[in-house]
């Protein structure tokens, strides 16, 4: 027993010591995934109650509706303040700026006809000097001085413009302890508001939100450096005005700024940030999770004063057509203004979330310790009962790290402590295998699982140990995957009924698969990846795998009636295949090896079968199958792409039946052609045309709404150099 204690130490000790040095060494390689795993803690979590002291004044569909599009004449954006500030509103904020004037103003629109005879010179002169001609921007800017509002404005991180302006400064920022390397963001331009309206608010505030890697807003950046001066976010502004705070303190660590201290008469107000003094937001929930006004209702003065009343009000958009949407972890598409109003929420109840200085090494020291109680407690565990504690470890340490997030405001890395049980039980369950002298035969039977069929009798028949070199060969291969499968694994809630619904779907693929002599080389959850002319040579193989992904297609018709009868659900289905040359063979470690295929074809045939989605078809091969095909297909070319780790583009097509058309499918195709052949030569008004055509008619189909919409694109923004090859930048 000693003796098998100090192996388990030994190893998962070295085990840990390489985790620890790869968690301090790549600070950012696993943030992605450590970022996710917090996004699933606030989904579990839910929503929290609405906020009591902040209220959204919302652009929304009906304001729109009823007060045409956005932006309005200035005289309806006064009236609203001035209602706002009537009916008790504690402060206003602006999620929105005006930099150029508004010109549906009567006196904008004299000033700017172009008259030519004497007579109307002296009209237009006349009428301008009418004392009672409006003005809708001093009507707004006398508005905006006559109530509480604090104004937006946006920094331009990357380009130089309007150099010459500079915002109002709204306190005196002084950086603590300042080692000269500055973590602030720094902006290179700037756009304002008119003048009018900058110098008459009460105050303003930058409205720059900036996403993570992964294009989420998970912080929210609350001071900004422009031209040597530091300047607050709207957030920041609004809660500094509260606060009746005129000095801030950055307070900076050798690492970093470690939090921004606000000086009051009584003391200080302490708001911990990351190194670049963005504040870490504590999301309430989803869309709306504050209440929301609509501004057609203040306009028309019809609102709850109630609802206003000593409350902070933002103002701003949240109309799908106006595009403010921000990617949160609990809702892709929630309104900007909502970030601005939840990092005001969370510094007014002080339960943002942060990252102390000391969490790198709490994680190190979690992953020792984590590491020395289970190495202790496998040693002692029979093989069986290894799986159980790593899941029960699991548990216990996510519950732990969903304690110290949402009751004390701590951001831990909680990936490295969760692999490391993972990690550490796969060490252990070898090593009690091995001391039970069953490794050995653990290894065989992965090894007969992991072989394909094919490759076992031939090896078998042949005794051709040749055919397991690896070497290049010019294969078909072939990506399936379901659709929407997560969906239909929460729908299930049962691991049984999922398997059972996999193996109604996947044994006859794999049949069809087989039959046309092709190899299943992995299943990768839901998904299915094959290949034809390896191990054996196949005639023309690409033909082979088309009427196997044909079949499939109809198969699939079988297989969702048994799974509507059986488990009330349907599934479809997207195939991707292309030919090319690859490296096949056995591949692996020592220990564990396949025969298998690997190399550029393959990737690509992997980004085909992810590309069914935004085209909505079925099977889509690439233009190198295309040429190998011997016989009769009903093809039509979707698009020339450039997928994810491809520098050319390539032509794809979407297969839809063997053999001939039929008269309504040829005239369909011939009218696609047709919109296409425009769309390729840049004629996108003329190609949206005929796409919008091809639309009203057959609705069903989800390629022709796809080229409409990219059509209309290029039409609101020409390319500069179009070339017809569209670029995916996902998988």
């Amino acid at each position: 027993m000693l003796k098998k204690i100090i192996i388990h130490l030994l190893i998962n000790l070295l085990l840990i010591a390489a985790f620890i040095g790869v968690y301090i060494t790549l600070p950012n390689s696993y943030q992605s995934l450590d970022n996710r795993l917090r996004d699933f803690m606030f989904i579990s979590r839910g929503k929290q109650a609405d906020s009591e002291t902040i209220r959204i004044v919302t652009i929304d569909e009906e304001s729109l509706e009823a007060l045409g599009q956005w932006p309005w004449e200035r005289n309806k954006i006064a009236r609203m303040l001035q209602n706002l500030s009537a009916a008790g509103a504690g402060l206003i904020a602006m999620d929105v700026f005006f930099s150029e004037q508004d010109k549906s103003s009567p006196k904008y629109v004299l000033q700017s006809l172009t008259l030519q005879k004497e007579r109307q010179r002296e009209l237009q002169k006349e009428l301008l000097s009418e004392p009672d001609l409006p003005d809708y921007d001093q009507i707004m800017a006398d508005s905006i001085a006559q109530t509480p509002t604090v104004v937006g404005y946006i920094f331009d991180l990357q380009n130089e413009r309007n150099t010459d302006q500079f915002p109002m400064i709204n306190a005196n920022i002084t950086e603590q302890n300042f080692t000269g390397t500055d973590f602030l963001p720094i902006a290179q331009g700037i756009t304002l508001n008119l003048e009018k309206f900058q110098d008459n608010a009460l105050s303003n505030g930058f409205l720059n939100n900036i996403p993570d890697e992964s294009g989420m807003i998970r912080r929210v950046p609350l001071l900004i450096k422009y031209q040597e001066m530091v300047f607050t976010s709207l957030a920041m502004e609004v809660y500094r005005l509260l606060a009746g705070v005129d000095s801030i303190h950055i307070n900076y660590l050798p690492t970093g700024i470690s939090s921004l201290e606000l000086v009051q008469q009584d003391g200080s107000l302490l708001i911990a940030t990351d190194r670049h003094a963005r504040l870490a937001l504590n999301f309430l929930g989803p869309q709306k999770s504050f209440t929301y006004i609509s501004a057609k209702d203040v306009i028309a003065n019809t609102f709850d004063a109630a609802l206003v009343k000593d409350k902070i009000i933002l103002f701003g958009a949240t109309s799908v057509g106006l595009m403010d949407l921000r990617a949160t972890p609990f809702d892709n598409s929630l309104p900007g203004i909502e970030v601005h109003a939840t990092a005001i929420e969370n510094m007014l109840k002080q339960n943002y979330l942060h990252n102390p200085d000391w969490a790198e090494g709490a994680t190190t020291f979690s992953i020792l310790i984590i590491g020395l109680i289970l190495t202790i407690i496998f040693s002692f565990l029979p093989a069986h009962l290894v799986m159980l504690l790593m899941i029960c470890s699991l548990y216990a340490v996510y519950l732990l790290f969903d304690y110290l997030l949402f009751q004390k405001g701590l951001i831990l890395n909680m990936l490295f402590p969760l692999l490391s049980i993972v990690i550490l039980t796969m060490s252990s369950t070898l090593i009690n295998y091995f001391m039970e002298s069953r490794q050995r035969k653990i290894i065989r039977d992965k090894f007969t699982r992991k072989v394909s069929a094919a490759v076992v009798d031939d090896i078998l028949k042949q005794g051709n140990d040749d055919l397991l070199i690896a070497q290049e060969k010019e294969i078909s291969i072939f990506f399936s995957d379901i659709r929407g499968f997560t969906n239909i694994s929460e729908a299930l809630a049962s691991p049984t009924k999922l398997i059972d619904v996999l193996n109604i779907y996947m044994t006859p693929m794999v049949d069809s698969i087989m039959q046309s002599q092709g190899t299943v080389d992995k299943f990768i959850g839901d998904a299915i990846m094959a290949y034809w002319n390896a191990p054996h040579s196949v005639a023309n193989h690409a033909d082979a795998a088309i009427q196997s992904a044909l079949e499939q297609i109809q198969q699939l018709k079988q297989v969702n009636k048994l799974l509507l009868e059986k488990y009330k659900l349907t599934i479809d289905i997207g195939i991707g295949i292309n030919t090319g040359v690859a490296t096949v063979g056995e591949m692996g470690s020592g220990g564990r090896s396949d025969y298998t295929i690997i190399g550029d074809a393959v990737n690509l045939a992997s980004r085909l079968e992810g590309l069914n989605k935004p085209y909505g078809s079925n099977i889509i091969i690439s233009e190198f199958t295309l040429q190998q095909l011997q016989q009769d297909y009903v093809v039509r070319e979707l698009d020339k792409v450039r997928v994810k780790g491809k520098k050319e583009g390539i032509r794809i097509y979407e297969v839809l039946a063997e053999g001939q058309a039929t008269t309504d499918l040829k005239t369909q195709l011939d009218a696609y052609m047709i919109a296409l052949d425009c769309y390729h030569q840049a004629q996108f008004l003329q190609a949206k045309e005929h796409f919008d055509r091809l639309g009203q008619l057959y609705s069903e189909s989800k390629l022709y709404a796809l080229y409409s919409e990219r059509c209309q694109s290029y039409i609101d923004h020409p390319p500069d150099d179009f070339d017809g090859v569209y670029t995916y930048t996902t998988k």
